[in-house]
Formats: C-alpha cells, sequence, structure tokens
C-alpha cells in the first residue's frame, strides 16, 4: 500500500498517509494528526533506487556509462 506525504496547511505539521492507490482516486482527505485540520498539501519526497551493482560504478547514464545501463 503507498505512503503519501502531507504537510498541514494550519499547523506546518509533516504526516504521512498510508492509502490504497483506488482510496487516493476516489479523493483522500486525510486530517492532520496533531491539530486534527483537513487543510493539507500533498508533497513529493525522493525516492532511493537500488540497481544491485557493487559500489563504484558510474550509476549514470550517458557518454562514459557503461554499456547497457540505459535500458
Amino acid at each position: 500500500m503507498p505512503t503519501y506525504d502531507y504537510v498541514c496547511q494550519d499547523c506546518g505539521a509533516p504526516f504521512e498517509v498510508r492509502a490504497s492507490m483506488a482510496e487516493y482516486s476516489q479523493g483522500l482527505e486525510p486530517r492532520c494528526p496533531h491539530c486534527g485540520s483537513r487543510k493539507a498539501i500533498r508533497t513529493f519526497t525522493s525516492v532511493s533506487v537500488f540497481t544491485g551493482r557493487r559500489a563504484g560504478g558510474s550509476g549514470a547514464c550517458g557518454p562514459a556509462a557503461e554499456p547497457g545501463c540505459c535500458g
């Protein structure tokens, strides 16, 4: 089940909501667990991706990248 990140517009507290994609697409209206407000905006966080490569690889695509790294 995906986790969605929000920030309360009333108190500024960040919080997470676990909801199915169906619940989210139906108009999820989370309530801030700190102040109870429904005025929250969704935020986006960075995602870590592990490729299974050992440390030291270029980890990038482009002319200097290893063959096959871009698909």
